[in-house]
């Protein structure tokens, strides 16, 4: 899991030096008297972690700033820097520094912003996926996973270390399902998508109420629906559709047969007129034929004619020619006795024309007879295409009538259907007006922890308690019905004071930090704490090595080098001013209140009025 840790917290502008405080891995101590600024160290930074102010929670940082105007905060991660600027009084934090893996830009510190710092700190996590979590015991309530959320298990700041409440739980008004939701979440990665949410009963209630008056509305629709459906048979004088259809159905069967055989017959006179149409033209091809012949007797006749008139009408002519063989001259005679053989001709082509008018008499005679046959035959067609449109009619007649009858059934059963539904709607109506209103389960998210999980830490927390001596250790254990720690059977706001709830609040917040990192789950690589020894008194009697706060602070060096611990605290409240060791991996910064000695606060030139 990722890791990181704070490297320096700067305050500056308004003309003043800059005032810084350098960090390190390991235990840091911020140790001072009163007003020297200490607590205003831990409002820098909760101010740079996107706390908001508000009129009943300020920013001490805002109030006093005394003429600075930028903080900056510095963290460490794995892969570089990442440097946060916000100016006093902005609502902004401007992002840079040196990890790759961190976008650069102005983010807002409200996290349902676009772009917003709550996104940065969970990518320092490793938390680069939106993540909602139970907000309350009943219905479907979520809210967002944020880094402000979980804030109050690794930074504790003075108001909120001696509360009587859960420090394993946000102060606030968080609530105590949301935030064991926040800290299971951190402890398995189980966001409320695993969870199985109730309906928020203003839901299931006005769900109730849609169906109801969804079931109403049909009811209605169904019983105007059956009320015209029974107008209509009671005007329809229908009696026994039955046998009405029956008889119906016969006739049409009875006009069907006898189309069919009239179309038929009309089919048969059809093939008969295509076949006389067919001997029609033929004979008017004939008769075609005879014609041409007939103009071609008569163009002989006229052309033999004047052959023969015209050889009649010439004498026999002498005309003397030059042989083309020999050279000689000789007399050609001009010979007319083709003449007879024209008049034979003649004589042969004009019988032959008197046969062929005869045979156009009885070609045309034949056509007569034809066309006759043909005219019969479509006239008996065409009655029996008007005998068949005839039951043709009548049968569109029936078929209405039929059609009628079938309606009547058909509305008669949709009748009965609708009857069914009126009484399954009402019956329906009558369930849903009578439900009992169920109250919501109460989901328990503390039922979510498994025994394993919470002995873990239990087992964390009791080495941390045995080593610092704090009595009853070994009886510790996690209450699940407060979510808080119980020492000897006692819960810790019934047997122990203020002081005491300080330091066991720091305890157990300083376990469940490390039992994170221990768990390789989500959580960063420090965790700070302001004044948790301010209220704590021991008995006087008590030896030094035995009192709670010096064994504490003995087993905050001897794990210094595990992760970055800061621990804020005023210098007359340690039971010893630890000594500034790298080697140990222990820093320490001492503020004076003394003008003259060491550094006075935590901001530069800026006294108290009685230091002046």
């Amino acid at each position: 899991m990722n890791r990181f840790y704070i490297e320096k917290l700067m305050v500056s502008g308004g003309g003043h030096h800059a005032s810084v405080i350098d960090f390190k891995p390991g235990l840091n101590f911020i140790l001072g008297p009163s007003n020297t600024g200490k607590s205003l160290v831990m409002d820098c930074l909760d101010y740079m972690f996107g706390f908001t102010p508000k009129k009943n929670k300020p920013s001490k940082i805002i109030d006093n700033n005394h003429g600075y105007e930028l903080i900056t905060l510095q963290l460490a991660t794995s892969n570089g820097t990442v440097i946060l600027e916000r100016k006093i009084g902005d609502t902004k934090i401007t992002v840079s520094g040196s990890d790759p893996t961190v976008e650069h830009g102005m983010y807002s510190v409200n996290h349902t912003a676009k772009k917003s710092i709550n996104t940065i700190f969970l990518h320092l996590l490793g938390i680069d996926e939106p993540h909602s979590v139970r907000s309350a015991e009943t219905g479907a309530k979520t809210q967002t996973l944020t880094w402000r959320s979980m804030l109050h298990l690794f930074f504790l700041k003075q108001a909120d270390v001696a509360r009587e409440s859960s420090s394993l739980l946000a102060p606030g008004s968080m609530g105590p399902t949301a935030s064991a939701a926040v800290l299971l979440f951190l402890l398995t990665g189980q966001d409320v998508n695993n969870l199985v949410c109730d309906e928020d009963p203003r839901i299931s209630e006005a769900k109730k109420k849609a169906l109801i008056g969804y079931i109403q509305n049909k009811l209605q629709e169904t019983s105007n629906r059956g009320d015209e459906i029974k107008q209509i048979l009671i005007s329809s004088n229908i009696v026994n559709p039955q046998a009405t259809i029956e008889q119906v159905r016969k006739e049409i069967a009875e006009l069907q047969k006898e189309i069919n055989s009239a179309t038929q017959e009309s089919q048969q006179l059809m093939s008969e007129i295509y076949k006389w149409n067919g001997k029609l033209s033929e004979a008017k091809t004939v008769a075609y034929n005879f014609s041409v012949l007939h103009k071609q007797y008569q163009s002989d006749i006229r052309r033999i004619g004047f052959i023969v008139d015209g050889a009649a009408a010439i004498q026999p002519v002498k005309k003397k020619i030059r042989c083309p063989i020999c050279g000689e001259e000789t007399v050609r005679v001009h010979d007319a006795s083709f003449i007879s053989a024209s008049t034979a001709e003649l004589k042969k082509i004009q019988k032959h024309m008197a046969e062929l008018s005869l045979a156009q008499h009885d070609i045309n005679i034949q056509q007569e007879k034809i066309r006759g046959n043909i005219q019969e035959l479509e006239q008996k067609k065409n009655t029996v295409d008007l005998h068949i449109s005839e039951l043709r009619k009548k049968l569109s007649s029936f078929e209405d009538k039929l059609e009628q009858q079938l309606k009547f059934i058909r509305l008669k059963s949709e009748l009965d259907v609708i009857q069914q539904n009126e009484i399954q709607y009402k019956n329906e109506l009558f369930q849903k007006e009578t439900e009992e209103t169920i109250e919501p389960s109460k989901h328990n998210i503390f039922e979510d922890y498994s025994y394993h999980l919470i002995h873990g830490f239990e087992k964390k927390l009791r080495s941390i308690l045995l080593d610092t001596k704090i009595g009853g250790a070994d009886s510790v254990r996690v209450n699940m019905e407060n979510f808080d720690i119980e020492i000897n059977g006692l819960k810790k706001s019934i047997s122990m004071g203020g002081g005491f709830c300080g330091i066991l609040n720091t305890l157990t917040t300083l376990a469940m930090s490390g039992y994170l990192i221990d768990l390789n789950r989500y959580a960063p690589g420090f965790y700070a704490v302001d004044s948790s020894l301010t209220q704590l008194s021991e008995a006087d009697y008590k030896e030094q090595s035995s009192t709670i706060k010096q064994n504490f602070i003995e087993y905050l060096i001897a794990h210094a080098k595990e992760r970055q611990v800061i621990i804020v605290e005023q210098s007359k409240r340690m039971p010893f001013i630890p000594d500034d060791n790298d080697e140990k991996s222990v820093h320490v910064i001492r503020f004076s209140r003394n003008k003259n000695e060491g550094r006075y606060g935590f901001l530069n030139e800026v006294y108290n009025p009685e230091d002046q």
